[in-house]
């Protein structure tokens, strides 16, 4: 599988992302990363990027450690609160943070913490040798949200095929459909023809700033939801 990339999901350090994704995750991912690299396999990191971690990825020490250990890609995607899960008792002084029992919009970055992060990320991409996605700022290349087919889509552990990962909605499932057929389906016609819904409007996601729109679009197309 020559044209493959494995990605690797981690948070930051081993405390972050134990205690976001599990105890023992980091210990599991950083040895994946290592036995992929041993195999000659291309593979990278993906971090969600919230106001608990963008300073510890702000520091190109970080990613000169990636690069070292065999790492030659890097994706980092924003928090979107879209589901149940930790909250944190946030300090922005401390990049390794005790969290709580539920989630909250307060994870998310500021505009001037969005900034910041992207400027870094722009000098990262003049300075180091790895490639790097950040998202949603590359999105501004593209005039705009790449979901439903503009870049990509995604298929759910069902089957099901959303118009982006935090997209609840669907209208085909893979088990019974074809993937050129998701594609030309009328909820990803409208989603990529409708260009308001392609802004996020100073959110990490286009979908999630529009939530009344696309709850309209997905009722006028019989789509359904996957989260139930």
């Amino acid at each position: 599988m020559p044209n493959t990339a494995i990605i690797v999901s981690i948070e930051g350090g081993k405390e972050a992302t134990n205690l976001r994704r599990g105890q023992g995750v980091y210990q599991k991912a950083t040895n994946t990363l290592r036995r992929l690299t041993e195999i000659g396999t291309p593979n990278g990191i993906s971090a969600t990027i919230t106001r608990l971690n963008y300073k510890y990825w702000m520091n190109p020490e970080r990613i000169d450690s990636l690069f070292t250990q065999g790492v030659r890609a890097a994706l980092f995607i924003e928090y979107i609160p879209v589901m149940a899960g930790p909250e944190t008792c946030l300090n922005t002084e401390n990049s390794e943070n005790k969290w709580t029992e539920k989630n909250d919009p307060v994870l998310m970055l500021t505009k001037e913490e969005r900034s910041q992060f992207r400027a870094q990320i722009l000098r990262y991409r003049e300075t180091k040798p790895i490639y790097i996605v950040n998202s949603p700022g590359d999105e501004e290349y593209f005039g705009g949200c790449v979901s439903a087919g503009r870049g990509f889509a995604h298929v759910t552990p069902a089957g099901d095929l959303t118009a982006c990962p935090v997209s609840n909605v669907a209208t085909h499932n893979l088990m019974t459909a074809t993937l050129r057929e998701g594609f030309a389906s009328p909820l990803f016609s409208k989603i990529r023809e409708n260009e308001q819904l392609l802004e996020n409007e100073g959110t990490p996601c286009s979908l999630f700033a529009h939530p009344k729109e696309v709850a309209e679009l997905a009722k006028s197309v019989d789509a359904y939801r996957t989260d139930q």
